[in-house]
């Protein structure tokens, strides 16, 4: 009986379940470079939102409370919901076409994760307590003083970190001002110092001790990338033909590969790429830049690990077109389009006419029917606008409005109170169609219709 493989696990899995610490070294390369400079554009995106004023709001905001998005000059209201749908489909097929053209190449150089452990959290953790090598040392003494006071430090900064993300993760919500009221009176917005208590912990959770295994145990992206790529898709890849057999570089026989396992010890997840795709590899590359640093100075040619393809790493003829990628592209390409064209024809206002509370109609003492309605109008433009009604159908329908012009402010949603009155003798005994004409300084106009109440006498 053929003996069965040894069990390769997750390397932050030891014995019984126990964990294991990661010291990845850090190496700048061509690759990390990069990703270094796409990580800080990450951040500055993902921080300035709340801060900073497009068209009079902030840049980025979801208003629970007003019900409304600000999205970078573009507001959506309640009744926008269709956008979230677009968005949603948007990041579906994207998420789909991306995969399928590029691998997981999103966890290492989008993902917040990522960018928050290796621009911000790793980062620290070497200023403080050196590089891997040392950090491993340093975790391996006994407990002393000194040692407690960087682990201290360290922590302490990792709060830090922790509680500028939350701030502004409850700035999204809350908004700036209130954020930093409740960051002086916790008491001032319970929900949102909750909220920003509980991010904090869960992220210094993950900064301090859970780290890399919200890649490897948590998140459900690598999981179903199997079924996203196939052998087209680019990802980190590994020339086994010409790296194997591993040897030592002057022996003979032997492949580029020196098993040097710079490659291992560079990697985030402390997968070796050498075994080929896995489910723990990020794509951050980093393996890249260490194998290419190494067939440098051993004046071979780099590439030994790069991004590219196992058809092309065996190869075989490359499909970038293929019948995956035709599908996620078409679906992404559709609900662009769909979205557009919504988009194009959005309305700069909106109109939604209803009763007042109360008594849906009532006689006047001269004789006339009176009906309590309300126009509820959304200015969805970046202008003010001042709006005014008039009667259509039928003849003899007046309307009395306490407040004409009414004025609305952009991206304000206000509710114009006003009544409509017909005479007794117009009245021919059933509750009829009443047209209105609703139309602003502007130029915009619509018609609204309703039913108008007599009590069927």
């Amino acid at each position: 009986m053929a003996e069965l493989p040894p069990n390769d696990r997750l390397k932050t899995i030891g014995e019984g379940g126990r964990r294991e610490w990661l010291y990845p070294e850090w190496l700048r390369g061509k690759f990390m470079s990069m990703r270094s400079v796409a990580h800080a554009l990450l951040l500055v995106v993902l921080l300035i939102g709340p801060w900073i004023d497009v068209g009079g709001h902030p840049a980025l905001r979801i208003d629970i409370v007003e019900r409304r998005i600000y999205f970078w000059g573009l507001t959506l209201f309640a009744t926008d919901g269709a956008y979230l749908l677009f968005l949603m489909g948007v990041v579906l097929f994207g998420v789909f076409l991306f995969t399928a053209l590029f691998g997981r190449a999103w966890c290492g150089w989008s993902c917040p994760q990522t960018v928050f452990m290796e621009s911000l959290v790793r980062p620290i953790e070497r200023l403080i307590e050196g590089g891997a090598t040392t950090r491993r040392r340093f975790d391996r003494q006994p407990w002393t003083w000194k040692k407690l006071a960087r682990k201290l430090t360290k922590w302490a900064a990792f709060l830090v970190v922790a509680g500028a993300i939350a701030t502004t993760f409850t700035a999204y919500f809350l908004g700036r001002e209130a954020t930093l009221v409740a960051q002086r009176d916790p008491l001032a917005h319970p929900a949102g110092s909750l909220t920003f208590f509980i991010l904090t912990g869960l992220l210094f959770f993950d900064f301090a001790w859970f780290r890399e295994q919200t890649c490897l145990v948590v998140c459900p992206y690598g999981r179903f990338q199997s079924v996203l790529m196939d052998a087209d898709s680019l990802s980190v890849m590994y020339d086994a033909k010409r790296g194997e057999p591993r040897g030592k570089k002057n022996a003979q026989g032997v492949g580029d590969c020196v098993d040097c396992r710079k490659c291992v010890v560079v990697c985030p997840t402390g997968c070796d790429i050498r075994k080929g795709n896995q489910m723990e590899c990020i794509q951050c590359m980093a393996c890249i830049d260490a194998c290419d640093d190494v067939m440098v100075r051993l004046k071979r040619p780099p590439g030994l690990i790069r991004f590219s393809s196992e058809n092309a790493i065996e190869g075989k003829d490359v499909r970038v077109l293929r019948p995956r990628v035709l599908a996620y592209g078409a679906g992404l390409l559709a609900v662009v389009l769909a979205a557009s064209a919504v988009v194009a024809r959005r309305a700069p206002v909106e109109l939604n006419l209803s009763r007042q509370q109360g008594a849906p109609y009532v006689e006047t003492p001269d004789g006339r029917i009176q009906n309590p309605l309300r126009l509820r109008v959304a200015n969805k433009s970046d202008e003010v606008r001042a709006f005014r009604l008039d009667p259509v159908a039928p003849e003899g329908t007046a309307i009395v409005a306490p407040l004409v012009p009414f004025v609305v402010a952009p991206g304000e949603v206000a509710h114009m109170p006003f009544f409509l009155h017909r005479a007794r003798a117009d009245v021919e005994g059933n509750d009829e169609t009443v047209t209105l004409r609703v139309y602003d300084d502007h130029g915009f106009e619509q018609t609204l219709s309703t039913r108008f109440m007599t009590g069927g006498r």
